[in-house]
């Protein structure tokens, strides 16, 4: 089986981070578990990086360099886009579609096959118990540009919604920064985080992504191994 790329381009939720950080872990850290060795994981995601400064700070070039043709490329961005400071901040409609958009088309011009992902949920819950959705108006404006252009969207928005919920208030904070004090020394105070990854939430966030891609059937599928292929 030839070798593949498969490019990461998102934000603090999907980077790799040092071992001293643990049990921090972007869901992009844990991806090459799943797959077949064929499938080279370049993770240029970067934490606090929207759209717009991945591509000011010429971190999309560094990609470019790289690509070849029949690689992969997975574009995540939408946490920081809400940020309020000019050097990230963007409008759903208008300059986040158009960073997007000019990703997904480079990538096509190397040969590669761009993927969207809406970001995935933060764990906030109302006083009633029920899951807020923080993200606005982005996974929507992803979802409409993915289908304006063809593009494969993966919507770890909703499906990370899903099992949010599903877990409740005090389960899901296993998924999230939730530390107690003294248990790790790069946190002894411990952490209250509802946007950044532990090590089981990084990989339950993988895991959302990979039955998502089997489920519809996209070719990234055909790089797992048997036993993680759902008959």
């Amino acid at each position: 089986m030839k070798k593949v790329q498969l490019f990461l381009a998102g934000d603090s939720t999907m980077c790799d981070y040092e071992p001293e950080r643990y049990p921090r872990m972007g869901w992009g850290q844990v991806l090459s578990s799943f797959f077949h060795h064929q499938v080279m994981i370049r993770n240029h995601a970067a934490s606090g990086r929207s759209s717009r400064s991945f591509l000011t700070e010429k971190r999309w070039e560094a990609i470019e360099k790289e690509l070849q043709a029949g690689d992969y490329v997975l574009i995540q961005f939408g946490h920081n886009d809400q940020k309020p400071d000019l050097e990230r901040s963007t409008d759903p409609f208008s300059s986040y579609q158009e960073h997007l958009q000019f990703m997904i088309e480079r990538t096509r011009t190397c040969g590669g096959t761009p993927l969207l992902l809406t970001s995935i949920a933060r764990r906030h819950f109302s006083e009633t118990g029920k899951l807020l959705d923080t993200h606005g108006d982005y996974p929507k404006a992803a979802c409409e540009l993915a289908e304006k252009q063809g593009v494969t969207v993966i919507d770890m928005n909703r499906l990370s919604q899903r099992l949010i919920s599903e877990l409740g208030e005090e389960s899901s904070k296993k998924l999230f920064m939730w530390i107690a004090p003294g248990i790790y020394s790069a946190y002894p105070d411990g952490e209250q985080d509802d946007t950044h990854l532990q090590e089981h939430g990084a990989r339950a966030m993988a895991r959302l992504f990979i039955d998502e891609i089997q489920e519809i059937k996209h070719p990234l599928a055909t790089f797992l191994p048997r036993d993680e292929v759902k008959s």
